[in-house]
């Protein structure tokens, strides 16, 4: 009887025990699958915020050239207010299509921040627990809905600014031509100014010389001998009836101070002051020859034709 009892109790005690053993077991089952769950669930979260986090960042930066966008299409608007006016009204329809291409661009943006808002209020809803570590992207979110919004007032300004009216483009046009013709008859009045004072300083400093025998001068009625008495005496002169062709050499008084000369021997005809040049007349000393003009400009200012003979 005794035996009976304590296999009874054996009994009871084991099943007791396998009781228990299974549900530690069990328990243990479900914490791990709730771990397990837990974790798949903050890797899918991290993934996701990880996602949106990417597209912020993206977006940041090509809302900020969006922004330098609107910025040069600002600049093309003013511009437009000028350029219409000289009659180049294709200029205004170029700015209005870049302008609706921009404005189509932060459309989209609007639309992305609207997305990524909704991932966000969706990871919030799956867990609450979530909700803190998701503040940087909504504080993002919201600096880049305030900053699309800030772009379509100004994109609205902008397009407002190129509707302008049939009477005023024409009036601004019609201004507009009266000041470019205006300016181009003064521009053609400079131009015409500066040559003619360009042509009067050519002329101005312009001089001609011719030098050769007294023979050859003479003979091509460049000189001619003036105060002789029959055929003795007189001093050689330019002539009366001098003129200036092909044989004469045309120079620069303001570039040209030496003449290239064939031989120390020779004698001013024309009015011009022998004393301005150097050497003298049989002074120099080596082949080649030349004549300095000292003081062009007392020099040249008696004759622009000057003459010399070489014997």
């Amino acid at each position: 009887m005794k035996n009976r009892i304590l296999i009874f109790s054996f009994f009871v005690f084991a099943v007791i025990a396998m009781a228990v053993i299974g549900s530690l077991l069990k328990a243990r089952s479900d914490q791990a699958k709730k771990l397990e769950i837990q974790s798949r669930d903050l890797a899918q979260f991290s993934e996701e915020k990880d996602s949106i986090a990417q597209v912020l960042g993206d977006a940041t930066s090509s809302i900020a050239n969006v922004y330098n966008q609107v910025s040069n299409v600002a600049g093309a608007v003013a511009v437009t207010k000028t350029l219409e006016n000289i009659d180049n009204l294709n200029y205004k329809n170029q700015v209005a299509g870049k302008l609706a291409a921009i404005s189509e661009v932060v459309t989209g943006y609007k639309q992305q921040m609207k997305t990524a808002e909704d991932r966000i209020n969706t990871l919030k809803q799956r867990n609450s627990g979530f909700a803190q570590k998701l503040t940087v992207l909504e504080e993002t979110v919201k600096k880049l809905k305030g900053t699309i919004e800030e772009q379509e007032v100004r994109i609205a300004q902008l397009s407002s600014e190129l509707d302008l009216t049939r009477a005023e483009r024409d009036k601004f046009k019609a201004e507009a031509l009266a000041k470019a013709k205006k300016l181009v008859e003064k521009e053609q009045e400079l131009t015409e100014r500066t040559q003619a004072l360009t042509e009067t300083q050519s002329e101005l400093y312009t001089a001609y010389f011719i030098v050769g025998t007294t023979d050859e001068l003479s003979k091509k009625g460049y000189i001619e001998k003036k105060g002789s008495v029959l055929v003795f005496g007189g001093t050689w002169k330019p002539s009366d009836s001098l003129r200036v062709d092909e044989s004469f050499t045309k120079i620069d008084t303001r570039k040209t101070m030496e003449i290239i000369m064939k031989s120390k021997f020779y004698r001013v005809v024309s009015v011009h002051d022998p004393k301005l040049l150097s050497p003298k007349p049989y002074e120099a000393n080596n082949a080649p020859y030349s004549l300095k003009i000292g003081n062009p400009g007392r020099f040249w200012s008696q004759s622009k034709i000057l003459i010399i003979t070489e014997d």
